[in-house]
């Protein structure tokens, strides 16, 4: 065997050991078609990177919270220069390029969730000749600035073969005006990532090994990033040649070999990537983690990311009766994970890391669809998303100034400085879509909530709601007649309802932010506002009385009835009688049934409320139509729609876990912590769900539910 192989074998032989008793194959989403679509990623909340068929090639990859400023356009997410451009090729013949889906045999791509890692083995036929090709890619749980790709070679008859691994900076995109631009056009490809331009690069030879670096800016950005990249082989290596280039956008080594049937040649990247104001502190920062990785070697980078993953999952969601349910939950989980991490100070895209969609700018999805999943399984990943909208503040109450309001409103989309950057095209959400500012103070709250941390709630948490409240006193108008209050030219959460007054959704997360600025001041000792007690009491919202349902903003035609109102009752808990929550329910599966579904976060919650109704019937018809048409390919990527290719829409995967966490189970936060609100109601094809090992106010729990009820029972761990 040679030295290469037992490399191989030792970290093969490794991880068996590591899962020898967690064999539960939920945990595995895989495919034997090299054909499949769509491409899964993988990550570790801080970067995160496209896996492509072949496991190598410059596939996307993104760093949370690296954005672009290019002029003319609006800020975007960054696709870092690509650190796994690597190519394998047999004379003139490359791998990544020529290949089709005939020339490869015995396929087979897999992610394993338990460690975030995408492994890739196939035979490569090419003109008469087979070579066995195994790699394995991850972004490191335990060190965040690291990834590591594993290449294996292994041909099946004599000859010549060449292997490249490059840092490779994208090309320009086509740039469209979208800071200008009035409206769009079908034939815009809106969605494209920002890009870097490489302002250094190098490629040196070392021992066995070659080191690559690459400097560079995104367009319009002081930000400087450096990527630094070891690449390393065996000493058994027959008769290699060796060259490194390095200029324009390529920091590049090339490495030719004598092949020897049935002799695997082992290559191991590793990369580190970081990111700061002026360069020598990301370069320094970069090399040093690198560096200290390769002392570690890859079996104990292996490890210490499986580790890291391991006391990840021992909070998990437990399905028990459709173990095809339970892969889908996990994977949620799983891609929520991939997309955010503990100390970032940011918010979560619609698309997490995955994607440039909606250019990576932060919504309402962040506070409002994926925060509260988080906030009990994951609470310091939770405590990013409010931490990025309390170092945010500042430029929440500039955005308020500019248009004409007190306190601070919270942009409808933001980059990682909190700044508006809507496109203008979609100006009017910018104005006008102001529910945001209630949903950001609606997730500080919980987190209180989830934590009970008083000092966090004055530090950080109340100088948020303070603020937002000021917002709704400065932007609702006092009726001289009879006193209420009303909020107006607004859109909707229904966003074809554009210039609406008393919006139902809006005007209640208006009064929920601020009663909560209300009892956070009290809670605080602090002074509060009268105004805010006072305004929330009489801010209209749109019941109809002969009904007994509410509108979904005030003088709304029946044809917008379901649209909004769902969310009253959950997530914004405003007191209504049964038959108004069934009423809401029922209007939106009317809609749902005629229309089809649309984006995946609008039918993810009402299961909740039917849930809280005790409907095992209406439970049962929901949960396939709250998930089933958006499950994209083998890898169980969640598309936006039934019928677009936006992956991966981790937005739904927030909704959708809502459903099971605080639905089936019947729990919510309260101001002791967890309460038991209503009874809990299990699918019918679920037999158990255990939430395990869920976090509130620094002790840990796990939650049974089962034909005999719930059962909340006191775990001895201690929150991570």
């Amino acid at each position: 065997m040679t030295a290469a192989a037992a490399g191989v074998w030792f970290l093969a032989l490794a991880a068996a050991r590591l899962y020898a008793q967690t064999p539960d194959t939920t945990f595995i989403l895989g495919t034997t078609d090299v054909r499949r679509s769509p491409s899964p990623f993988v990550g570790n909340g801080r970067v995160g990177v496209v896996i492509p068929p072949l496991g190598i090639g410059a596939a996307p990859s993104f760093m949370a919270g690296l954005y672009e400023e290019a002029p003319g356009d609006i800020p975007r997410i960054v696709a870092v220069p690509a650190w796994n451009a690597t190519t394998l090729t047999s004379g003139e013949t490359s791998l990544d390029t020529s290949a089709a889906a005939g020339s490869i045999e015995h396929y087979r791509q897999t992610v394993d969730m338990r460690t975030a890692t995408a492994r890739t083995t196939y035979d490569w036929v090419h003109g008469g000749e087979r070579t066995s090709v195994s790699v394995e890619t991850f972004v490191s749980r335990a060190a965040p600035e690291v990834a590591v790709t594993r290449l294996a070679v292994t041909p099946r008859s004599r000859g010549s073969l060449r292997v490249r691994f490059a840092i490779a900076a994208w090309p320009p995109p086509h740039r469209l005006p979208l800071a200008t631009a009035e409206r769009t056009r079908p034939d815009w490809d809106v969605w494209y990532p920002g890009r870097t331009i490489a302002r250094a690069r190098s490629a040196t030879r070392e021992s066995r090994g070659a080191r690559l670096a690459m400097t560079s800016t995104p367009e319009g950005s002081r930000t400087v990033l450096e990527q630094v990249s070891s690449v390393r082989w065996g000493a058994d290596l027959i008769n290699p040649s060796v060259t490194t280039h390095a200029a324009g956008d390529t920091a590049m080594v090339e490495i030719t070999f004598e092949a020897r049937p049935g002799r695997t040649q082992t290559f191991n990247q590793i990369t580190s990537m970081a990111t700061g104001a002026d360069a020598p502190g990301p370069r320094g920062r970069a090399s040093t983690t690198l560096d200290g990785a390769r002392a570690l070697g890859v079996p104990r980078v292996v490890k210490r990311n499986a580790d890291a993953w391991a006391s990840r999952w021992r909070t998990d969601v437990l399905i028990e009766g459709d173990a095809g349910l339970q892969r889908v939950v996990r994977s949620m989980l799983f891609y929520l994970l991939c997309s955010a991490d503990a100390g970032t100070a940011l918010g979560i895209p619609p698309m997490g890391l995955s994607s440039a969609g909606y250019y990576g700018h932060v919504f309402w999805d962040s506070d409002t669809w994926m925060f509260p999943s988080l906030l009990l399984t994951h609470p310091d990943v939770a405590h990013s998303l409010v931490a990025f909208r309390a170092r945010t503040l500042g430029a929440a109450r500039e955005n308020a100034k500019a248009n004409g309001f007190a306190g601070a409103m919270y942009p409808w989309e933001a980059d990682g400085r909190g700044v508006e950057t809507t496109p203008h095209f979609a100006v009017q959400n910018a104005k006008s879509e102001i529910h945001v500012t209630g949903d950001v103070a609606q997730a500080q709250w919980q987190y209180y909530l989830a934590t009970g941390d008083s000092a966090w709630l004055a530090n950080e948490g109340y100088p948020v709601i303070r603020a937002t409240a000021e917002f709704w006193v400065s932007r609702s108008t006092r009726d001289s007649i009879d006193g209420s209050y009303h909020i107006g030219n607004v859109v909707s959460v229904a966003e074809g309802l554009i210039g609406v007054t008393d919006d139902a959704y809006t005007n209640a997360v208006a009064r929920k932010n601020l009663e909560i600025a209300a009892a956070a001041s009290r809670l605080l000792g602090e002074t509060a506002d009268p105004q805010w007690d006072r305004i929330a009491a009489r801010l209209h919202l749109p019941y109809d009385s002969a009904s007994g349902f509410y509108r979904t903003y005030e003088g709304a035609p029946d044809s917008t009835l379901g649209d909004v109102t769902p969310l009253l009752a959950y997530p914004l808990a405003v007191p209504m009688s049964v038959r108004a929550k069934r009423t809401h329910i029922e209007q939106a599966v009317r809609k749902l049934l005629t229309r089809g579904g649309g984006a995946m976060m609008g039918s993810t919650l009402l299961s909740v409320g039917a849930a809280e109704l005790g409907d095992r019937a209406l439970v049962d018809s929901l949960l396939p139509r709250s998930y089933q048409d958006h499950v994209k390919g083998p890898f169980l990527m969640l598309s936006e729609t039934p019928t677009n290719d936006a992956v991966d829409f981790v937005t739904g995967a927030g909704g959708f876990l809502q459903q099971v966490i605080y639905g089936y189970s019947g729990l919510r936060l309260g101001a002791k912590g967890l309460d038991s609100t209503f009874a809990p109601l299990l699918p019918s094809k679920i037999r158990r769900l255990t939430l395990r090992n869920i976090h509130v106010r620094g002790k840990t729990y796990d939650v049974v539910v089962d034909s005999t009820g719930r059962r909340v029972l006191p775990r001895k761990d201690r929150a991570h």
